[in-house]
């Protein structure tokens, strides 16, 4: 969760403290002006904020030098043929 680059998250930003029902964790289309969770530290955040537990929110269209992305595959236990 920490590193190199924090992660964008999918989770629209809201208080805590934690709630699914609240519409965070949607995935419509939304408006630019939605905030949306980076988590975990970078290379550039300070000592005591590289840890999974801390978040910022930026708007969904805002660019960041330290924020990236994680890419997730799921092999759905499917057999893949070697070609």
């Amino acid at each position: 969760m920490h590193g190199n680059a924090a992660e964008w998250t999918l989770s629209t930003y809201r208080p805590y403290p934690y709630n699914d029902a609240d519409g965070r964790n949607q995935i419509d289309k939304l408006p630019d002006d939605v905030r949306k969770v980076v988590r975990g530290g970078s290379w550039y955040t300070r000592p005591k904020n590289a840890r999974s537990s801390w978040r910022l929110d930026f708007y969904s269209f805002h660019r960041m030098y330290d924020v990236g992305f994680r890419v997730i595959c799921t092999d759905e236990g499917k057999a893949v043929a070697a070609k």
